[in-house]
């Protein structure tokens, strides 16, 4: 899980920004204020919190 869980960060930012681009380019898309949004934006700030977590235990071990 440690190895995956930055993986899985990196490719939910890249999908983020995206939805950001488009989003900038055609406006009457609407991504990011759709509720399709809202659960990916959760799963990756869970994600993130956790990553950290897991980061924070792994240094202070070392």
């Amino acid at each position: 899980m440690k190895k995956l869980l930055p993986h899985i960060c990196i490719d939910t930012a890249v999908i983020f920004l995206v939805l950001w681009v488009l989003d900038r380019i055609n406006e009457a898309m609407h991504f990011l204020s759709r509720d399709v949004f809202k659960f990916p934006f959760l799963v990756f700030l869970i994600l993130v919190i956790a990553e950290s977590v897991i980061l924070i235990i792994y240094q202070r071990k070392e």
